[in-house]
């Protein structure tokens, strides 16, 4: 009786060998993680659209804001100047970037800063941002006033 308990388990422990062994060997390869679609994927940070643009430009001057001076700077312009727009602009070699502006020329009683009432960045695909040569530079100044207003940076 004893032998037959014996040889059951000799069995079950054989049969269970192949298994076990084949995939240290590869004869059984381990489960492989799926991969994803082949195609073009889109980075979050991919512009495609006017909102896009915007956001990114939003984004963008708030990383510059490093300071709370800075950031209250920021809840200012950004409350005043409402107006804001972008264009995708096409060039000869076929690349484009997006233009993004704001454009409060329309308020007749301005109580802002006079740059704040008219200015320009441009957006490249990426989400690149630089500020545009366009309406006075007013971008830039825009973008030195919060370089100002915050910290230099700890070396």
């Amino acid at each position: 009786m004893k032998f037959k308990y014996f040889i059951t388990t000799v069995l079950v422990i054989l049969s269970t060998l192949p298994f076990v062994g084949c995939q240290d060997f590869g004869q059984f390869p381990p489960p492989t993680t799926p991969q994803p679609k082949t195609g073009q994927i889109i980075s979050p940070t991919t512009v495609t659209s006017e909102d896009r643009a915007i956001l990114v430009v939003y984004e963008h001057l708030l990383a510059l804001a490093q300071s709370s001076e800075a950031k209250v700077y920021l809840v200012e312009f950004y409350t005043i100047s409402d107006n804001w727009s972008a264009e995708q602009e096409l060039f000869k070699d076929g690349t484009s970037l997006w233009y993004v502006k704001v454009d409060m020329t329309g308020v007749k009683d301005w109580k802002g800063k006079p740059h704040w009432q008219e200015a320009g960045w441009f957006v490249y695909p990426d989400g690149k941002v630089i500020p545009a040569n366009r309406l006075k530079a007013n971008a830039l100044m825009i973008e030195a006033d919060l370089q100002r207003l915050s910290p230099p940076p700890k070396a």
